[in-house]
Order: C-alpha cells, then sequence, then structure tokens
C-alpha cells in the first residue's frame, strides 16, 4: 500500500509539474485559476479511493460496466472536495479533467469552451504522464509516441491552442527515455490505441 501511496503522490506531482507549465505558457494569469490548476493537479483523482483496487489494477481491459464504474470518479472528487469546503472553481477542474473538446467525455458531455479552462489544462497533463508511465496493464511509452498521440486527439479529446502550446514545451519537461517512473495504481486517462475508448484508470 505505502508503494502505491507513493507512485499516486508522484504521478500528481508530474500532472502538477506538466499543467503549471502549460498553463503559464498558454499565458493563463488569473491567480485564482493558477492555484485552482495547482492543487487540481495534486487532488484530480482524489475520488479514486472510491473505486475498488481490483478495478484500478486489473490488468486487461475493463467491461463495459467496470468501465462506467471507474468513470464516476471524477464526480465523487470533485464531491469530495465540495463537502470539505473546497473552493467551487477548484471542484470544477476535478469534476471536469475527463470531458473532451468534442463532448465525447465525462461527467457531463461538456464541449469546447464550456469545460472549465483548468480542466482542459489537467486533461492534458493528465494524458500525457499516464502515456509515459508503466501501469499494470500498460507499458510506458516513449515520448514521441506519446505527444503523437496527444497530437491526434488535438480538437477531438482536447483543447487545440492548449495542445499546441503544450507541445511546444513538453520536450524541456520530458521523462527520461526509457520512462522511468512507475504508476502502480490510479493512473489517469490512457488512450487505448485499438478501440479508441478513454480509459480512466
Amino acid at each position: 500500500m505505502a508503494s502505491r501511496d507513493i507512485a499516486t503522490h508522484q504521478h500528481a506531482e508530474r500532472v502538477q509539474r506538466y499543467a503549471m507549465a502549460l498553463a503559464r505558457h498558454a499565458g493563463i494569469g488569473d491567480p485564482d485559476v493558477l492555484d485552482a490548476i495547482e492543487q487540481g493537479a495534486m487532488l484530480h483523482d482524489l475520488g479514486k479511493l472510491a473505486i475498488p483496487d481490483r478495478l484500478l489494477d486489473k490488468p486487461g481491459p475493463l467491461t463495459p460496466d467496470e468501465y462506467t464504474r471507474v468513470k464516476h470518479h471524477a464526480a465523487i472528487g470533485a464531491d469530495l472536495l465540495i463537502g470539505m469546503g473546497a473552493d467551487g472553481l477548484l471542484a470544477s477542474f476535478v469534476r471536469h479533467h475527463h470531458e473532451n473538446w468534442d463532448g465525447s467525455g465525462y461527467p457531463d458531455a461538456l464541449r469546447r469552451d464550456d469545460i472549465p479552462l483548468g480542466a482542459r489544462v489537467l486533461s492534458i497533463a493528465d494524458c500525457y504522464d499516464a502515456l509515459t508511465s508503466h501501469r499494470p496493464y500498460s507499458r510506458a511509452l516513449a515520448h514521441d509516441t506519446a505527444t503523437a498521440m496527444i497530437y491526434e486527439r488535438r480538437a477531438s479529446s482536447f483543447d487545440p491552442r492548449l495542445t499546441d502550446a503544450f507541445l511546444r514545451i513538453v520536450w524541456r519537461l520530458r521523462p527520461p527515455s526509457p520512462p522511468l517512473h512507475v504508476v502502480s495504481r490510479r493512473p489517469p486517462v490512457t488512450l487505448a490505441a485499438s478501440s479508441g475508448e478513454a480509459v480512466a484508470r
């Protein structure tokens, strides 16, 4: 359990690093938004505390019912934050960090600018770290492969402007090659190449 907690914390720290670099490069200057992005990066997977480990660590694909259950983590995390008295901006970033630019995400199928700005930032940072981290059900991808996959989802999963900004700076932030960091539990969105299904584990 301790190793899992460490891996989860390390994942959140990397997402925070990527997200804050992206936010600043994209010209986001509102201190409240920046603060909520910084906190949201550390807390975006809070709701996974309510998801059984057997689903988060399952080595094979999730069934449709399992996937539906895992997807609840975004809303659960936001509700937990609201219950703890967190700022509504922070809660909205956590709730919507799995929304997609084209409206195909969750939990509310928001699209384009209806998705809170900070959630759009977290989505890209979260995905990049998922793709470049080892998980129980897939090995880490090389930086070039991961960035190519993110570019492929430009204007479908991700805000095009933020995607372009991220791809301009990520070479400075990328993990070592071959990737060394490991996420043994609770990794973020993964783009499944075979089915196109975004699996939030």
